[in-house]
């Protein structure tokens, strides 16, 4: 039996792997331990105001841990700075 190979381009491989790291869910302890110790002071000070760690988004500038509480978003970046404002756009 013959296998046929996959040439994909470097965008289709990144959406590739866009899209098999979006389908596994992570739970609330697994978001948590990608936090640096920063990250983690800020998101737990956030807590206390009844937000809750949604995900962890890579950026350019490092990872960046995005908050909720209802319908508010906040975000954490990678040196623990909190933005209450933050300018995302979330995915469906």
């Amino acid at each position: 039996m013959e296998t046929e190979t996959m040439n994909l381009t470097k965008e289709e491989l990144r959406q590739l792997e866009d899209f098999e790291r979006r389908r596994i869910a992570l739970n609330q302890t697994e978001w948590w331990e990608r936090l640096s110790m920063d990250q983690k002071f800020g998101v737990y000070q956030l807590q206390k105001f009844g937000f809750d760690l949604a995900f962890i988004r890579n950026t350019d500038d490092g990872p960046l841990a995005v908050v909720r509480r209802g319908s508010e978003f906040a975000t954490v970046n990678h040196e623990g700075d909190v933005d209450l404002s933050p300018n995302i756009i979330l995915r469906d």
